[in-house]
């Protein structure tokens, strides 16, 4: 099994989760929620392996693929004093 990590980070003014880095070459896309992050990057990660392939070592070539999804979310949170 290859596993494959992007991780991502929130930006909260535009209220969209983005991909900061992933191993996947060529993998870069946002949602609205984690999830739809998840979706949309596993919906395009077998193409982007095709189409990257000459990118790929050897041995990260073959499935089955797993994605795994690291989140960094940062917030400041106003506390009564």
């Amino acid at each position: 099994m290859t596993l494959w990590t992007l991780h991502a980070g929130y930006d909260p003014e535009a209220r969209v989760w983005y991909t900061l880095d992933c191993d996947v070459p060529g993998l870069v896309t946002e949602g609205d929620t984690l999830e739809h992050l998840r979706d949309r990057a596993a919906a395009v990660l077998p193409e982007l392996i095709a189409d990257n392939i000459h990118l790929i070592a050897e041995d990260r070539r073959q499935g089955p693929h797993s994605l795994r999804l690291v989140a960094f979310h940062e917030s400041t949170i106003p506390v009564a004093a």
